[in-house]
C-alpha cells in the first residue's frame, strides 16, 4: 500500500493541474456553476484533488489549520448555501509540492484559448450571443455577452488573461507588448462598455510603471512594502462608506454615485452585520469582495482572509516575486468594485497564499536571476 501510494505520489502535481485548468477552463468558456456539464466536471476534478491530498505528505501544523478552516467553511456552507470560498480552499489546499509558476503558465495559455475561442465561436454565430440591456451612466444599453452569461465576465476573462501574462513573463514583456495589451482592452471597453476593468488596467499599468521605475533606485522593496496596505485601506473604505452616506454628506452621495450605487446597496444591510459570526441568511450578493466577504462569511472568516491576503503579498516580496505582489495588488483593487476576485478562478495569484499555509521555501526563477546577479 505504501509502495502504491509513493507511486502515485509521483504524479500529484498532475493530479491538481487536472483539478484547477479543469475549473479554470468552465469559467474561461463561460460555463458556470448553473451549467449540468460544470458540475460533471466539478465532480471529476474533485476526484483527482483528493487523490492529490491523498498521497501528499502534510505536517500536523497543516492538517490543524486545513481543518479549521474546513469547519469553518463547511458550519457556513450549511448556514446560508454560500460556497465560493470553499473553491477557493480548495485550490490552496492542493497546491502543496506543486510549482505555482507551471501551474500558472498552463492557466494563462489554456484560459487565453478558450476565452479566444468562445469569444470568437459567439461573434460567428456558433454559440449563441445574448444581449442584455444595462444602465450606463444616463442612458441603458444594449450589450452583447459573447457567450458568457454577462458583458463584465466577458471583459474580465480578458482582463484576466493579460494580468496572468504579466505574472507569468514578468520582465520578459517588453513596452510595446503592454500597448499591445492595452489595444485589446480598450477595444474590449468598446464591445462590453467596462469601466471598472478600464479603470482597472489602467491601475495595473500604473503599478508595473511604478515598479519597473523604482527598481533603476534599487528601492523596490519599499514600494512593494507599499502593496500591503491596499487591502487593509480598501476593507476600511467598505465599512467606512455606508456609515458616512447615512450622514446625508453630499461628498459620500457623490461617491455612491461613482461607484453605481454600491454604497447604497451596502447600507441597505448594513446594521445585519454587526457581531456577525457566520454568514447572513438569506445570502446577499454585492458587488465588492470585502462587504461580500463579511456578509456572508461573518468577521472571523472576514478578519482571517484579510490576514491571509496581506500575508501573501508579504511572502511574495520575500520571495521577491514582485508580479506576484502586483498581481494581488491589483486584484485587491478590482475586489473593491466587484465580487469576481474572492474566487481563486478569477484570482489565481491567491494560489500564491499556500506558500503561507504550507511555509514553501522555494525559491522563483526570478528570485534565483536576482541572487545570482547579485553575486
Amino acid at each position: 500500500m505504501l509502495k502504491l501510494r509513493k507511486k502515485l505520489g509521483e504524479y500529484q502535481e498532475i493530479y491538481y493541474m487536472i483539478f484547477l485548468l479543469a475549473m479554470t477552463g468552465m469559467t474561461s468558456a463561460g460555463i458556470n456553476s448553473e451549467h449540468g456539464i460544470y458540475k460533471i466536471v466539478f465532480a471529476a476534478g474533485t476526484v483527482f484533488l483528493l487523490l492529490k491530498m491523498a498521497v501528499t505528505d502534510f505536517a500536523l501544523r497543516e492538517l490543524i489549520l486545513m481543518a479549521l478552516l474546513t469547519i469553518l467553511l463547511g458550519a457556513n456552507l450549511l448556514r446560508n448555501g454560500e460556497k465560493t470560498l470553499i473553491l477557493t480552499a480548495m485550490g490552496i489546499f492542493g497546491a502543496k509540492n506543486v510549482s505555482l509558476e507551471k501551474v500558472l503558465k498552463y492557466a494563462f495559455w489554456l484560459k487565453a484559448a478558450l476565452t479566444a475561442g468562445t469569444l470568437v465561436l459567439a461573434a460567428v454565430g456558433v454559440i449563441e450571443n445574448t444581449a442584455m440591456l444595462l444602465p450606463k451612466g444616463s442612458e441603458v444599453v444594449e450589450i452583447y455577452c459573447f457567450g458568457y452569461y454577462h458583458p463584465n465576465m466577458a471583459f474580465a476573462n480578458i482582463f484576466t488573461v493579460l494580468l496572468l501574462a504579466i505574472i507569468v513573463y514578468g520582465d520578459r514583456l517588453k513596452w510595446y507588448v503592454y500597448g499591445i495589451f492595452t489595444a485589446i482592452i480598450l477595444a474590449a471597453y468598446k464591445v462590453f462598455v467596462c469601466r471598472t476593468g478600464l479603470l482597472i488596467w489602467g491601475g495595473l499599468c500604473l503599478m508595473v510603471l511604478g515598479y519597473r521605475a523604482v527598481r533603476h533606485f534599487k528601492w523596490e522593496k519599499i514600494y512593494m512594502t507599499l502593496f500591503l496596505a491596499i487591502p487593509v485601506v480598501l476593507a476600511a473604505l467598505t465599512l467606512i462608506l455606508p456609515m458616512w452616506l447615512r450622514t446625508g454628506a453630499e461628498s459620500a452621495a457623490k461617491i455612491n454615485y461613482l461607484l453605481t450605487g454600491r454604497v447604497w446597496h451596502m447600507d441597505l444591510f448594513w446594521d445585519n452585520i454587526r457581531g456577525l459570526l457566520l454568514g447572513c441568511v438569506p445570502r446577499e450578493s454585492f458587488d465588492s469582495m470585502y462587504f461580500n466577504l463579511l456578509y456572508n462569511y461573518g468577521w472571523p472568516l472576514f478578519i482571517l482572509c484579510l490576514v491571509a491576503y496581506c500575508a501573501g503579498i508579504w511572502y511574495c516580496n520575500r520571495k521577491k516575486n514582485y508580479y506576484g505582489t502586483i498581481g494581488l495588488g491589483i486584484m485587491a483593487v478590482y475586489g473593491f468594485m466587484e465580487l469576481l476576485p474572492l474566487s481563486v478562478l478569477w484570482n489565481l495569484p491567491l494560489l500564491y497564499l499556500a506558500w503561507i499555509l504550507f511555509k514553501e521555501r522555494r525559491a522563483t526563477n526570478e528570485q534565483l536571476q536576482q541572487e545570482i546577479s547579485d553575486h
